[in-house]
């Protein structure tokens, strides 16, 4: 079928000659842009890897989305990170939890009503964890469950304020906790933050081989982080001891650092005046380069 098409076009050396055209502009277009997209990550890399542990650049968008007026009256009200943020940041913002909410399946349990303070306030705290990225997507989330309080789990046989199933793609939330941890912003307990670092440090697990510069931000900086504080037991110790991070910290390597983030977002100071170097490596972490950090 092909050799009669070309033979065809071959009766017709006008049709044939601007058909040939055709298909080199498109190759020599195709070609120009894998280049150029192969020429960007080489040069992000190296900039990465020896100028700056950050993108070389964070917002760009085709078209900018924003919030309802209700959704954008509940984040200018409850949400203190936003309220920081220049005007500039503060729609990209928008656009962003715009994103999350039209992207992101609500789930109220035991007869919850989701409204958009739920939804609006969940979504804002994602979006403020990813905000120092280009990639803001978190790949193993899809859906929210909100529980009214603290929920059981049929998996280990005992109460929960929060969890994240990866396997369910779900981060699992009680309102009533989830609350509390906003309403009181300096004891560095605040349970959504808690639960979305373990999705996103999950999830940048899963894409760490595919090239990515956000997962690669973060978990290079994660292990150089884990290397300092393993490199140093007198430093070690002086964590553990501090009373600064809570006990479950030293739980594991997942708790370690969703305490740490819940720290370094709540009390920034407090943290860069008691651990300078590891309160940089978190912010090299998050690329949290926003006013009060």
């Amino acid at each position: 079928m092909l050799l009669q098409a070309k033979a065809e076009l071959e009766e017709n050396p006008l049709v044939y000659k601007y058909v040939l055209g055709v298909m080199s502009v498109l190759l020599v277009c195709f070609l120009v842009i894998a280049g150029s997209i192969w020429l960007f990550k080489l040069v992000e890399s190296i900039y990465i890897d020896y100028v700056a542990r950050k993108p070389l650049f964070r917002h760009f968008y085709f078209k900018l989305n924003d919030l309802t007026p209700g959704q954008r009256q509940i984040l200018e009200s409850n949400f203190k990170f936003y309220k920081r943020l220049n005007l500039k940041e503060q729609r990209y913002f928008r656009h962003r939890l715009h994103k999350f909410l039209n992207n992101t399946e609500f789930v109220g349990k035991e007869h919850l009503e989701i409204n958009d303070t739920h939804r609006v306030l969940v979504s804002a705290t994602a979006v403020m964890l990813t905000f120092g990225y280009r990639d803001y997507s978190i790949g193993l989330v899809d859906k929210i469950l909100i529980y009214p309080t603290s929920f059981y789990s049929n998996l280990d046989k005992t109460y929960h304020k929060g969890h994240f199933n990866p396997a369910y793609r779900a981060v699992i939330l009680s309102w009533e906790d989830f609350m509390i941890g906003y309403k009181i912003e300096d004891d560095n307990l605040n349970l959504g933050i808690h639960e979305f670092i373990h999705a996103l440090h999950l999830s940048y697990l899963q894409t760490e081989f595919k090239n990515d510069v956000t997962s690669y931000l973060f978990l290079t900086s994660l292990k150089e982080l884990q290397a300092y504080i393993n490199d140093n037991p007198v430093y070690k110790s002086k964590l553990v001891n501090s009373n600064y991070f809570r006990a479950y910290a030293f739980e594991n390597n997942f708790e370690f650092i969703a305490v740490v983030v819940e720290s370094f977002i709540e009390t920034p100071q407090d943290f860069k005046a008691q651990f300078p170097e590891l309160y940089k490596k978190v912010k090299q972490m998050l690329n949290f380069n926003f006013k009060g950090y």
